[in-house]
């Protein structure tokens, strides 16, 4: 197995700002990352076999590089739900932005508001992390009224930095503005890699389900895709975020899949992506 890794876009993390930063339940995610298209015909036990073989291989075509996985991975992959927002005419999906909550049944529930990709494949990613009554109510009905409620009460606060207040700096926007749009349910296969044994890179391969919100049965509007994803480790230490291997390994990374499956780049978010799935159009 071999890889140059030198195809792939320049990516660069920001420089003078940390990769993460959280203060309370608000936290601020620079996002960089390389995505691509899976095949939904490939199998898991395909999938597994490419990151077996990668496993054994990547020390050599990075050095100090290893990957890992936790130990429940592979049996028991964890199911995400996010529910995006948008205004009646889809303004945030026209702009490349996006205003989701995303939620585990058994870990977590925040809301983001997130900016498309800048020069150097950055998005900016603005979140909150829901706790007590709120939390366990996106958890278990993601997309119901009470749902809704808890995001827009959190949209209309004025104490306390969240989504909300950066939603509106760029584009105008109120809570008051936005209702569900599109659901997506993410079966996630994820793995770590390590350099030097510090946390690099948080990858996963996502097999996606959607359906429009706002159709009469939304059920019988089901698409699917999938895709795979090399972005940084979200707590990155500052010196592994200047390290050039970091962009080195999602290129190497990058190049295994595209050789092993055949598949491209892929520059939609994953609301563009299911948004296009699902028939709609944003030009």
């Amino acid at each position: 197995m071999s890889a140059r890794g030198e195809g792939a876009p320049g990516l660069r993390v920001p420089e003078g700002e940390p990769v993460y930063t959280r203060t309370g339940g608000f936290a601020v995610f620079n996002q960089l990352g390389v995505k691509l298209d899976f095949p939904a015909s490939a199998t898991d036990a395909e999938y597994y076999d490419w990151l077996d073989a990668t496993k054994e291989a990547i020390g050599s075509l990075v050095e100090g590089a290893e990957i890992a996985e936790k130990s429940y991975a592979r049996a028991e992959p964890r199911t995400n739900t996010g529910v995006y927002y948008d205004t009646e005419d889809h303004r945030l999906l026209r702009s490349d932005m996006v205003l989701r909550t995303t939620c585990n049944i058994k870990t977590h529930a925040f809301c983001a508001f997130k900016f498309g990709a800048d020069a150097n494949g950055v998005r900016r990613d603005h979140r909150y992390s829901f706790g007590g009554q709120d939390k366990r109510t996106i958890q278990l009905h993601p997309d119901s009224p009470e749902a809704v409620n808890a995001v827009k009460r959190l949209l209309a606060r004025e104490d306390i930095d969240h989504p909300g207040v950066h939603l509106r700096k760029a584009t105008g926007l109120t809570g008051d503005d936005l209702s569900p749009a599109i659901r997506l349910r993410q079966v996630r296969h994820p793995f770590f890699v390590w350099l030097d044994g510090r946390d690099a890179l948080r990858c996963t391969m996502d097999r996606v389900r959607v359906v429009d919100l706002r159709a009469p049965d939304p059920e019988a509007t089901e698409a699917s895709f999938c895709e795979v994803e090399f972005p940084v480790y979200p707590r990155l230490a500052p010196e592994t975020a200047r390290d050039p291997r970091v962009p080195r390994l999602m290129n190497v990374l990058s190049d295994l899949l595209r050789k092993r499956f055949g598949v491209g780049d892929v520059a939609d978010s994953k609301y563009r992506r299911a948004a296009r799935a699902l028939g709609l159009s944003w030009t």
